[in-house]
C-alpha cells in the first residue's frame, strides 16, 4: 500500500483517507481516518479541503499513470462525453422545441394505445432523430428541458424524458448515431405497457397489495405484446419492454434473468428508468433529489443495476445535474448548465440571483476553473435546493431564455 495526494473533487466512495491538508480537529468527525461510505462524506470533505491523502495499492497507482483518473477498484474507463457543437444559450430554442413536440407526439401516442389504435412510427423515429440532432449538438440543452415535469402527464413525460436521457447517456458512452436512435426508440416506449393497466392501480397513493403489484407487473408483458404487432420495428425495442424491470442479479421480471440475458440498452434504460422515476413527483408522492437518487443507484450496483454503467451515468450526470438549482456559498443562486465529469462537485452554473436574492444578469461561471466573486472569494456549491425556492423555476426560466 502506499499513500497517494488526491484532489477531493476526484474521490470515490470506497476509498481511504489518511491524511488532510489540515488537522483533522477542523473537520467534524470522530476519528483520523476515515473509509469514504457516501456522497456526504465526499461533500464534508470538499467543504472543508483542497486535498486528501488516500491509501491504494502501489499496482493501482501504477495502472492510473497509464491511462487516467484512478477510482478505489482500479482505473475508470475514459468515456467520450458530452461535447458541445455550439453554445448552450444557442440551442436552448431548438431543444424547447423538439421537447415540446415530443410532448405532443408521447401523448398522443398513450391515447392511441388506450383506444388500440396503431402507433406513428415513422413520426416516433423523426422525433427521435431530432433528440439525437439536438444532442449531438449540446445535450445539456436537452437535459434541461428533461427537469420539466407535470405530474398530470406523468407516464408520457416520463417516457419522453427516458428516450431523451438514455441518447444523452448513449453519446456521453461513445454510442453511434444508429445505435443513439435506436436507444432512443428502446427508452421512448419503454412503458407503453402501463397503458393497459387500470388506473386505480397505477395511481394508487399506497402500498400495493400483492395482487395489485401482480397486475402492475404484467405491464411488461403488456408492453411487448403491443409492439410486436409492428413488423418493422427493431426486436431491441420490443425486448426493452418485456425486460426492463430484470435485474444483474436475476431477481427482477417477469422472466428473472440475470445479467448475461440483458443486453447492454436494456441495462442502459433500467438505470435511466430508476433515475427519472426516483426524481420526479406523482399524484402520490414528491420527487426525490437528484442526488438521492444516484446514492440508490450506487447502492443497487451490481445487483439491481449493472455497476460500470451506474458509475458512468453518476460521472455523466454529475452531483448536481444540468437545471437543478443551487445555492453558492456567498449566497448567489444559480442553475446548473452542464455537469464536469472530471469535477463532479464543480459544475458550470449560470448565476441569475444575487447574495440578497434580487434578480440579476445571467452570467455562467465554469466551477473547475475557480472562478472568484467580487469579494475575491472562489465560488462553490453550498447546497442543492428544491426547484422553485426563492421563485426560481426552471421552466419559467426556460420559457424566458428561448
Amino acid at each position: 500500500m502506499i499513500e497517494v495526494k488526491m484532489p477531493v473533487d476526484n474521490l470515490e466512495i470506497g476509498m481511504y483517507v489518511t491524511r488532510l491538508d489540515r488537522p483533522w480537529t477542523e473537520i467534524p468527525v470522530l476519528l483520523q481516518g476515515m473509509t469514504i461510505n457516501s456522497i456526504d462524506d465526499i461533500e464534508l470533505l470538499r467543504s472543508h479541503c483542497r486535498h486528501v491523502f488516500i491509501e491504494i495499492e502501489k499496482e493501482f497507482w501504477i495502472d492510473n499513470q497509464k491511462s487516467g483518473p484512478i477510482t478505489a477498484e482500479g482505473t475508470a474507463p475514459n468515456y467520450p462525453g458530452l461535447r458541445e457543437n455550439k453554445p448552450f444559450h444557442d440551442t436552448l430554442p431548438g431543444a424547447k422545441i423538439v421537447f415540446d413536440e415530443g410532448v405532443d407526439h408521447v401523448e398522443q401516442i398513450m391515447e392511441n394505445i388506450k383506444k388500440d389504435h396503431q402507433i406513428d412510427l415513422e413520426r416516433s423515429r423523426a422525433l427521435i432523430r431530432s433528440c439525437v440532432d439536438s444532442i449531438l449538438t449540446n445535450a445539456n440543452a436537452l437535459l434541461w428541458m428533461t427537469k420539466i415535469k407535470e405530474k398530470d402527464h406523468y407516464t408520457a413525460e416520463h417516457c419522453l424524458r427516458v428516450g431523451i436521457l438514455s441518447i444523452a447517456f448513449g453519446r456521453f458512452l461513445g454510442l453511434s448515431p444508429a445505435e443513439l436512435e435506436l436507444v432512443g426508440m428502446c427508452g421512448m416506449l419503454h412503458d407503453v405497457g402501463k397503458l393497459k393497466v387500470p388506473d386505480d392501480i397505477l395511481n394508487k397513493p399506497g402500498r400495493l397489495s400483492r395482487i395489485e403489484f401482480a397486475i402492475m407487473k404484467q405491464h411488461t408483458n403488456l408492453g411487448y405484446d403491443i409492439l410486436k404487432q409492428y413488423e418493422d420495428l427493431e426486436p431491441m425495442v420490443q425486448d426493452t419492454a418485456m425486460s426492463h424491470h430484470e435485474r444483474i442479479d436475476g431477481k427482477g421480471y417477469p422472466e428473472g434473468l440475470d445479467a448475461g440475458y440483458l443486453h447492454k440498452f436494456i441495462r442502459l434504460i433500467t438505470i435511466v428508468d430508476a433515475y427519472d422515476a426516483i426524481t420526479s413527483s406523482r399524484c402520490y408522492k414528491s420527487g426525490s433529489p437528484a442526488l438521492d437518487a444516484l446514492q440508490i443507484l450506487f447502492a443497487e450496483r451490481d445487483k439491481h443495476f449493472d455497476k460500470e454503467l451506474v458509475e458512468a451515468f453518476i460521472q455523466m450526470v454529475g452531483i448536481y445535474p444540468p437545471g437543478s438549482l443551487v445555492e453558492m456559498t456567498n449566497g448567489e443562486i444559480g442553475i446548473v448548465v452542464s455537469a464536469n465529469p472530471e469535477y463532479r462537485l464543480r459544475p458550470r452554473v449560470e448565476l441569475v440571483l444575487t447574495s440578497d436574492k434580487k434578480q440579476r444578469p445571467p452570467y455562467i461561471v465554469n466551477l473547475a476553473d475557480d472562478i472568484k466573486d467580487k469579494s475575491g472569494e472562489i465560488y462553490s456549491i453550498k447546497k442543492g435546493l428544491a426547484n422553485g425556492t426563492y421563485g426560481v423555476d426552471v421552466k419559467e426560466y426556460i420559457n424566458k431564455s428561448v
